[in-house]
């Protein structure tokens, strides 16, 4: 699906990382300054094996500590006591027993990304890399906060280390690809041990910017049976234009499927990998710091995201004019901004919140009322702002009197108000 190039030692440019980060397995996309597309790093020279395990050991008899490939080989030995599952026991917080010794799992997961990333043969991980992305399965709340302790331990500089799910790769992924490929809708199947995962992601175009959303569905205990997978093909694609389909994993190397391949080479491009969400990390990296035309066109409005535009109505110029706040497509988690502003005349102010999520945008005003707030002439009042989500749907505003410099000192009197975008 991918063509590759290996490994980047000795060359200085910086670099965008993207780290598809799993408890079985792991593997590292990166982009170089001026490079096209982004290149996937083979654990084997010349061959598309791209993933490593997830795997620590610790050799009491040296005190050295192995990865990936080198771990699972020492540990079949018997030669050093392995750690797996790196994520998940980090996101449990319980102390890590190794031969006569415990670790903490954050310490053992940041040990693994640093070593896994020195694959790259970079001199120096702070000075090269310029972004990194991790993306995950599944990123919630928890696993946020440990892949940023981790990044810290790391000693990489957090404003350019961010985060996505496998979801979000697969939609960062795909709007870089030709728009034919998705201009109705995209298929994406990931069969890893016994467990098959399906996203249709599909747009509105009734908005702006046009908002793209995936449909999840997961089949857990999925025999490879090809009549199954046949069925649960047509479940996905029923009454849906899909413009090509992605088989992803390792479930999928082996031919055990001809019907359902037959299925869906119908009228759609097919393709077949394992590289696609670090790729997509990559791709989702540089939207952040240089989004391209397509990225400013679309928005993707996952589970995690805010799914309408935030803004004040404010007067400039003696002209109604809009600022925004929030944007949708922001991860909720994320979402803040602050502004100070005075007002005109009276005790409130205006919010604007727009759904993308609909088959239309529908502006809804959201009046602020400042209860008790103190009389003052002409616009001596000034009020500082902070807005942020308690969840998904549910924004908080702050608004605090700041007065106005030495004439009317800041009583710093809160208001605060909660509502929800849905």
């Amino acid at each position: 699906m991918f063509s590759e190039k290996g490994s980047i030692a000795g060359r200085k440019n910086r670099i965008t990382v993207g780290y598809d980060l799993g408890d079985q397995s792991s593997q590292i996309s990166f982009w170089q300054s001026g490079a096209e597309e982004p290149e996937t790093f083979s654990v084997v020279t010349g061959k598309e094996q791209y993933s490593f395990s997830t795997l620590l050991c610790h050799s009491p008899n040296t005190d050295q500590w192995a990865f990936g490939r080198e771990a699972e080989k020492l540990a079949q030995q018997g030669q050093a006591t392995a750690a797996g599952n790196l994520l998940t026991l980090a996101r449990q917080g319980e102390e890590v027993k190794l031969g006569e010794e415990r670790y903490d799992p954050v310490a053992l997961l940041t040990l693994f990304l640093k070593r896994s990333l020195s694959l790259l043969g970079l001199s120096s991980l702070t000075e090269q890399i310029e972004t990194l992305m991790i993306t995950v399965e599944r990123l919630d709340g928890r696993t946020l906060e440990v892949l940023t302790q981790a990044a810290a331990a790391m000693r990489l500089q957090t404003a350019h280390v961010s985060f996505q799910s496998h979801v979000e790769s697969f939609y960062h992924y795909m709007i870089h690809q030709p728009e034919e490929l998705w201009i109705h809708r995209a298929l994406a199947c990931d069969y890893e041990n016994g467990r098959l995962l399906t996203y249709v992601m599909e747009c509105n175009r009734g908005t702006t910017p046009i908002a793209a959303f995936v449909d999840v569905r997961e089949y857990p205990g999925q025999p490879a049976e090809d009549g199954a997978f046949y069925k649960i093909l047509e479940e996905n694609c029923k009454d849906r234009i899909v413009s090509s389909a992605w088989l992803l994993g390792r479930g999928f190397e082996e031919e055990w499927y001809p019907e359902s391949l037959r299925y869906l080479c119908h009228g759609r491009r097919v393709f077949r990998g394992n590289n696609l969400y670090s790729k997509g990390a990559c791709y989702g990296a540089r939207e952040k710091g240089e989004p391209k035309d397509t990225g400013k066109r679309y928005v993707f409005l996952g589970g995690d995201k805010l799914k309408a535009n935030l803004g004040l109505q404010v007067l400039r110029r003696g002209k109604d004019s809009y600022y925004a706040l929030l944007d949708a497509g922001t991860n909720w988690y994320e979402a803040k901004a602050a502004c100070e502003f005075y007002l005109e005349s009276g005790n409130s102010f205006t919010l604007v919140l727009t759904p993308l999520s609909g088959k239309e945008s529908r502006e809804k005003e959201i009046e602020i009322i400042l209860n008790d707030l103190p009389v003052r002439e002409g616009r001596a009042i000034r009020i500082g702002l902070t807005v942020s989500m308690r969840s998904r749907k549910d924004i908080v505003v702050t608004a605090e009197d700041l007065g106005f410099g030495e004439i009317y000192p800041a009583s710093h009197r809160i208001w605060q108000e909660e509502f929800s975008t849905e």
